[in-house]
């Protein structure tokens, strides 16, 4: 079995890395795996199994030389199947396939419909006809969340019957021995600090400005407790800025993405997502999986799906500075509200072998 898996890059978000993951699982169990990347850059390359066969297509913006190119490389490698992870890459498989051909097409939706919404009009009609066009030329849609599915069949990209709701493939089995590693960071290192720990791209999305405000009235009750943000992009000088505004510069760290952030998430004693809207919410299940409770935006995406709609964390209102507050004080004066075994319980829903195997069923 020939599998042809696209990434638009190694960069460090979680399409990229899971298209890293399957791939790796992949080859392990056997299968002939192709791994093509419009830009073979970012950290998650060095992850990449030695025998995957890597075409890096070498095309910074997907335009007509990168739809050449994947199409020459479709045509050339003539895999079984092709697993396309992110959107961008969907649309343009959807392009470049022949219009008679016996390769079965999976596009894995990472996110909900929330970016595409808030585009002018004219932009957002001619993405969704380009999505409508790729999209149905594939034989199955996997959607990593109920609100992804939903949003799919809502805006006619695709037929309820082509869309099949199945988790992202987080968890790697040496995650324990990955989470053991050697941790340089004096507040995360220190038993005596309570830390709250944030990983995300540095992005409006993500809301971390959001995160700030509550932390900022966290501290007028917990003056000891420290927050670590995680991650890098576009909005770091703006939220350096908000942290100094609202008087926490000296308790607030940004930290670079890791490479490894496990050790940071074993070591913190709560986990906080702070997003608008999210796909799938890969960062709450890696801090389930290393024992470390969760509090989350109900925000659009999988963050209700994965706690269980609370049983495994808490769940507070979107944009709701004063909740995400008192339920951040709440926990650090009352730590051990959840059992870590419960917790890592939950996480192992999400492992790669596990959700590999549904892929695969899903395409077959």
């Amino acid at each position: 079995m020939k599998i042809c898996i696209v990434t638009p890059s190694f960069a460090g978000g979680g399409a990229e890395r899971i298209a890293v993951n399957l791939a790796n699982f992949y080859t392990k169990n056997g299968l002939d795996v192709c791994l093509v990347v419009f830009e073979g850059v970012g950290p998650y390359r060095r992850q990449v199994n030695s025998s995957i066969k890597l075409i890096d297509l070498n095309v910074k913006r997907l335009r007509y030389d990168a739809w050449l190119k994947l199409r020459k490389v479709i045509k050339d490698e003539s895999p079984e199947y092709i697993l396309s992870v992110m959107r961008g890459a969907n649309i343009f498989i959807g392009l470049a396939l022949p219009i008679i051909n016996n390769i079965k097409v999976l596009f894995r939706e990472a996110n909900t419909m929330e970016a595409v919404r808030r585009e002018p009009w004219r932009r957002r009609l001619i993405y969704k006809c380009l999505m409508r066009f790729s999209y149905r030329r594939a034989d199955i849609v996997i959607a990593n969340s109920i609100d992804t599915k939903k949003d799919l069949i809502t805006n006619k990209i695709v037929p309820e019957s082509h869309v099949k709701v199945i988790g992202n493939p987080v968890i790697n089995d040496d995650l324990n021995e990955r989470a053991r590693d050697v941790l340089c960071h004096d507040w995360l290192s220190s038993s005596d600090i309570c830390v709250v720990l944030h990983v995300g791209r540095l992005d409006v999305q993500k809301n971390q400005a959001l995160l700030l405000s509550a932390f900022s009235l966290a501290v007028k009750s917990v003056p000891d407790i420290k927050l670590v943000i995680l991650g890098e992009g576009e909005e770091k000088n703006n939220l350096e800025k908000l942290a100094s505004e609202l008087g926490v510069k000296d308790s607030v760290d940004f930290v670079a993405f890791q490479d490894n952030p496990y050790p940071y998430y074993k070591a913190a004693d709560l986990f906080v997502l702070s997003s608008d809207w999210e796909g799938f919410g890969n960062v709450i299940v890696e801090a389930l999986a290393c024992g470390t409770p969760v509090i989350s935006t109900d925000c659009p995406g999988g963050p209700s799906t994965i706690l269980a709609n609370g049983k495994y964390g808490v769940l507070v209102p979107c944009g709701d500075a004063e909740r995400l507050s008192s339920e951040i004080v709440k926990h650090v004066s009352n730590i051990g509200a959840w059992s870590s075994e419960e917790l890592k319980v939950r996480a192992n829903e999400f492992t790669v072998e596990t959700v590999a195997k549904k892929y695969l069923e899903a395409i077959r």
